[in-house]
């Protein structure tokens, strides 16, 4: 061992030759028994370790990195506590910036707890959906059970389908008391304006003898609507896609008789300009409760729901106990989905009695009247004179209602004049003779052709509607489930003896609340015409002509069954 310590140190002070190369460090290993040491491996050897001769570029190396390294260290330190002086003055700074912030905002709270107020309380944003499955068990024509929803007619059974048939996007806004505003966007179901035409012709003859029958060809012009079928038509307005109207658009001013007119019972009506609901639908849709299943007695048969113009309304209470409602106004002629083109306005309006008080606006007894005259919206002052489609138009209604908490009953009595025409009877299905399109012969030859002339005529100008209906609800207890039910009889037109037009209708169901923004109902309609089969005999009508016998006047019924939801928030 000691001859291998002096070989290290000859080594070690051995001049490195000038031009050699650079010399790396060495590893030494000894036989222990003989005490001689090699730089390769040996038998019997144990390594000593690495020696690094002074000089060598390794060597040079890790002294550099030492030094290096040892200011490295120092120069991390140093700027270790600047940063750690900045940091203390930044938190120093932060902490006087937030106390200045915290008085500035307990300065100017009030005003920022205002603007919430007027946001979450002035601002109100809702929608409601409706959505079906229907299947029909047989079809026939007749008015829509629900708005926008059609059918193939006759020879059509077992048709069925999914529809979404009404979405609204509902706005309110009240900026201040007196003035409150209301928007309300409407997507629904439309049809497409058809191009069938049938070629032009003189006549055409269909059947076999001795059925054989000859029918005038119509000339090749564009239809109204859409051809369904064999014989069905659709006369309203791109097919299969949702279209967008305005539903709503009014302002309501609502403290006229709180600070110009002040008088306590009429501490809550407003006046109301624009786009808005009528007196009666909105009102009995509520009253009732069970819009998203069917439509409402006059609804059904011709009045819109929503006129443009302007109205008064509200409750009269003493006491806080309300003892009447109105509603009252004067729109133009034409709906809010048609355009005006008539000179004359309609003046319409329902008075609401609760003779016992009411704690809400439909809760308790009441009795209702209903008034609406008018004219068509397409008269244009310089026909009126002498057409005579161009006849005034009257609805009435009387109502005895009464909702208790679980249930509620509703009789109603209607009477109109010239308010019930083609396009009112065929808005759910009807021949495509109504819209240009002659309808298929049928195995006996026969058409729809003279049956649509018949109702034409039947429903003219100086017809008089009569009708009676019932509606009601209750609410099953203990449980989530409502019986409700609408039973509707109605004729067309008292002047005709025996009109085979004449139909009761009924919509009776059980409705599911799952909760307060979701039920769902299923429920069995149905538009039957109960006048056995007959021939309607020849008549002339004046201002239509003559209209020749008619075979199997009596339409088809129809049947259908209803899975109906709305989703409402």
């Amino acid at each position: 061992m000691l001859s291998a310590g002096f070989i290290l140190s000859a080594v070690a002070m051995t001049p490195r030759p000038a031009g050699s190369e650079e010399v790396r460090s060495i590893t030494l290993y000894s036989d222990p028994s003989t005490g001689q040491v090699f730089t390769k491996r040996c038998k019997r050897c144990i390594r000593l370790g690495s020696y690094i001769p002074a000089g060598s570029t390794e060597e040079i190396e890790r002294k550099v990195e030492r030094r290096v390294s040892a200011q490295t260290q120092a120069q991390l330190d140093q700027e270790r506590a600047a940063m750690e002086a900045e940091q203390a003055q930044r938190a120093a700074q932060q902490q006087q910036w937030n106390a200045e912030m915290a008085k500035q905002v307990s300065t100017i709270q009030p005003y920022a707890l205002e603007f919430g107020d007027r946001w979450y309380k002035k601002i109100s944003i809702g929608t409601l959906i409706y959505a079906d499955y229907r299947y029909y068990s047989h079809t026939g024509f007749g008015p829509q059970f629900l708005t926008q929803q059609v059918w193939p007619g006759p020879g059509n059974n077992s048709f069925n389908s999914f529809d979404i048939t009404r979405t609204y996007l509902d706005f309110k806004f009240t900026p201040v008391d007196d003035v409150s505003a209301r928007v309300t966007p409407n997507m629904y179901l439309i049809v497409n304006t058809g191009s069938k035409c049938t070629n032009a012709a003189t006549s055409i003859t269909v059947g076999t003898p001795p059925k054989k029958v000859t029918v005038p060809a119509q000339k090749c012009t564009a239809s109204s609507g859409d051809a369904d079928g064999l014989s069905t038509g659709f006369g309203t307005t791109a097919d299969g896609n949702l279209g967008f109207r305005l539903k709503y658009a009014y302002i309501d001013y609502n403290t006229f008789f709180q600070k110009i007119l002040k008088f306590a019972p009429m501490h809550d009506d407003k006046f109301t300009f624009g786009q808005q609901q009528n007196p009666l639908v909105d009102w009995e849709e509520n009253l009732w409760g069970f819009r998203y299943t069917a439509l409402t007695p006059w609804n059904y048969l011709s009045l819109s729901s929503t006129q443009v113009g302007v109205a008064i309304k509200g409750p009269i209470k003493f006491n806080e106990k309300q003892y009447a409602d109105y509603d009252v106004g004067v729109y133009d002629d034409a709906s809010f989905h048609a355009t005006e083109q008539s000179a004359y306005k309609q003046v319409m309006g329902r008075v609401t009695i609760n003779p016992f008080g009411a704690e809400s606006r439909y809760q308790g007894l009441g009795l209702t009247g209903f008034y609406d005259y008018g004219y068509k919206n397409t008269c244009t002052p310089d026909e009126n004179a002498f057409n005579a489609t161009c006849g005034h138009i009257a609805r009435a209604a009387g109502i005895a209602h009464y909702t208790a908490e679980t249930w509620g009953i509703i009789a109603e009595w209607d009477y109109g004049h010239n308010a019930f025409s083609p396009g009112n009877l065929y808005s759910g299905s009807g021949p495509s003779d109504a819209i240009g399109i002659a309808s298929a012969p049928n195995k006996d030859g026969l058409t729809f052709g003279p049956w649509n002339t018949m109702v034409g005529n039947i429903l003219n100008s100086q017809a008089v509607q009569m009708g009676a209906d019932v509606m009601g609800h209750y609410d099953i207890p203990h449980t989530p489930f409502t019986a409700f039910g609408l039973l509707q009889w109605f004729q067309p037109n008292t002047r005709v003896a025996k009109d085979p037009l004449d139909f009761t209708r009924y919509d009776v169901g059980v409705q599911w609340l799952i909760n307060k923004y979701l039920r769902i109902a299923f429920d069995g309609q149905a538009i039957q015409y109960y006048h056995s089969q007959f021939t309607f005999p020849a008549s002339h009508t004046p201002g239509f002509g003559f209209t020749p016998a008619t075979l199997f006047a009596v339409p088809r019924d129809t049947h259908g069954f209803f899975l109906n939801l709305e989703f409402r928030y």
